[in-house]
């Protein structure tokens, strides 16, 4: 074999090599540079977790409830008590003349004029000592008045039946007084007198005494 067969023959391999070569060292160092760039990363990292510190954990705020304000203390004003009629407030015979002039009819607008006397005793009602008496009297009062409106009573009848219970109420007022310790220092008050002095026998006539029967 002659020394250009040797030289062809042995340029060959090594050129075939060669080109083997060249792959695998490329890939190497593709390998090595990415190992080099992640471990300047890293280190990267690291110099910037020490410059910043340790991360602060978030603090939980605790909610506090808003205090209500406590209200200011309200004075309740005390009822005003009613004042009990007296002799100087209680006009029996003036409210008596408002119904007489009112309703001056006594049959035609006689429920109307027993409504309106009922409502002027009921002033006089707190004074009496039993005043459960004049409740009595203006019951039979109203009824009959319904009975003279509506022509089934007349009004003589009714007179002379007002009469006799009046009477009647005012002995079982002195019966009852008697039993009981009076305070004979103080007079009765003026509305009191007035009403006991109302509907005498001179009421059980037709017409009778305007002023006191009632």
């Amino acid at each position: 074999m002659g020394p250009a067969v040797i030289a062809i023959a042995i340029g060959r391999p090594i050129e075939a090599g060669a080109r083997e070569y060249w792959p695998r060292r490329a890939r190497c160092l593709v390998v090595l540079s990415f190992c080099i760039l992640l471990s300047c990363c890293g280190a990267v990292r690291q110099a910037v977790e020490k410059e910043a510190g340790p991360v602060a954990e978030p603090t939980t705020e605790t909610a506090t409830t808003p205090t209500e304000p406590t209200p200011a203390a309200t004075t309740i004003p005390e009822a005003t008590p009613v004042p009990t009629p007296t002799a100087v407030t209680v006009n029996l015979s003036g409210a008596l003349a408002e119904c007489r002039s009112a309703f001056p009819d006594q049959i035609a607008q006689a429920v109307a004029r027993a409504s309106c006397v009922i409502k002027a005793t009921d002033l006089v009602r707190p004074l009496l000592p039993f005043p459960e008496l004049l409740d009595r009297e203006n019951a039979l009062r109203k009824a009959l008045a319904e009975q003279v409106q509506t022509r089934t009573m007349s009004l003589l009848e009714r007179n002379i039946q007002i009469q006799k219970l009046h009477s009647q109420l005012l002995e079982e007022e002195r019966s009852r007084l008697s039993a009981a310790p009076a305070d004979g220092s103080k007079p009765p008050p003026l509305a009191v007198t007035q009403w006991r002095q109302s509907n005498g026998e001179s009421c059980g006539r037709l017409g009778g005494d305007s002023r006191t029967c009632y």
